[in-house]
């Protein structure tokens, strides 16, 4: 049975509403054109005040929604750094049998940024996982060190990190740890795509994950102060331990990806998505699953997730889904 288009499911659902939750649904739907409306004012630029705008445009969106139906478990440590942590967010019904696992991974230039965005109490970036949650998965919200606290690959390193924790700790949280995606936001898809191109980073038996979703990527190298940091002064070395660079060399096991990047993204982040989208069209012989979500930004985009403005969570379950289901695989990865 095919789904019901966003029209037809609206009009069924509506009709079997009562009045009071016809009014929440409202009051939702108000609060996330608000936050739209207030996007797309803010305009195609990106900054601090970029990313705390729309967390407060979208905190607020969040708030009209249905947080409930969820469980946290806050800050476990995968490492012996402060910022190796980790939460996990479960289904509050558990899970009769072992759960597909999301893993986000927050951006923030490589220097900055956080799983939990100051004043939105709590509701960004915890968002991410509790979306998935609801939709009978684990979800996983994952810090990662910081630049100049760090230096390359520590990125693949923390990645895999988290990766390790999971194999051996999620089944006690309901997860599949032979299910488990990735999702990386910003410099966050910086190191999840980072991971994903350097073998030396992964297990024994590859990198241990069926699927990622990268969204606005950091596919290139970042800003020099940051990269002389991360990486040291040899400027090639730059592009060669950056995404765009690791993907060509890449000989290991390839798994399904969805990239997008947003109509009001920087330009610098578009064109090098699109660098990866071509890229990956020649590394797998077909090409990945993109969308430029239009009326969003750099941060918006992950930010809806869960809220009444749906279209980029319900993407990135189907995605999920596909990939579960067997239509989507690492040669064959584009949209049915």
């Amino acid at each position: 049975m095919k789904r019901m288009t966003g029209v037809l499911a609206g009009i069924v659902t509506a009709a079997l509403l009562s009045p009071l939750a016809l009014d929440q649904a409202r009051s939702q739907n108000d609060a996330a054109a608000a936050a739209r409306a207030g996007v797309r004012e803010i305009g195609k630029r990106m900054g601090g005040d970029v990313v705390s705008q729309s967390a407060q445009l979208y905190a607020a969106a969040h708030r009209e929604s249905e947080p409930g139906g969820t469980r946290l478990i806050s800050d476990i440590a995968y490492g012996s750094d402060a910022l190796q942590v980790l939460d996990v967010v479960v289904p509050e019904q558990a899970p009769t049998t072992p759960a597909p696992v999301v893993v986000f991974v927050h951006g923030g230039a490589l220097i900055g940024g956080n799983k939990v965005t100051s004043g939105t109490d709590g509701l960004l970036y915890s968002n991410v996982p509790r979306y998935f949650a609801r939709h009978g998965m684990i979800g996983v919200n994952a810090n990662y060190r910081l630049v100049p606290n760090v230096k390359w690959p520590g990125g693949p390193e923390d990645i895999r990190g988290v990766l390790g924790w999971i194999r051996e700790n999620i089944a006690e949280y309901g997860g599949d740890p032979e299910r488990v995606f990735l999702m990386g936001q910003s410099a966050g898809g910086t190191h999840v795509s980072a991971y994903l191109f350097h073998e030396a980073s992964h297990f024994d038996d590859g990198p241990g994950v069926i699927g990622a979703l990268l969204s606005s990527a950091g596919f290139g190298p970042s800003a020099p102060d940051t990269m002389r940091a991360y990486v040291g002064d040899d400027e090639a070395a730059w592009l060669a331990n950056s995404p765009l660079g690791l993907v060509d060399s890449y000989t290991g096991a390839l798994v399904p990806i969805f990239l997008w990047s947003a109509e009001l993204d920087p330009t610098r982040i578009e064109t090098r998505v699109a660098q990866m989208y071509a890229k990956l069209c020649v590394k797998y012989d077909d090409c990945p699953r993109f969308t430029q979500y239009q009326g969003h930004n750099h941060v918006s985009q992950v930010m809806s997730i869960g809220s009444a403005d749906s279209a980029v969570g319900e993407a990135a379950l189907d995605f999920i889904r596909d990939v579960l289901e067997g239509s989507v695989t690492g040669a064959r990865m584009s949209a049915l």
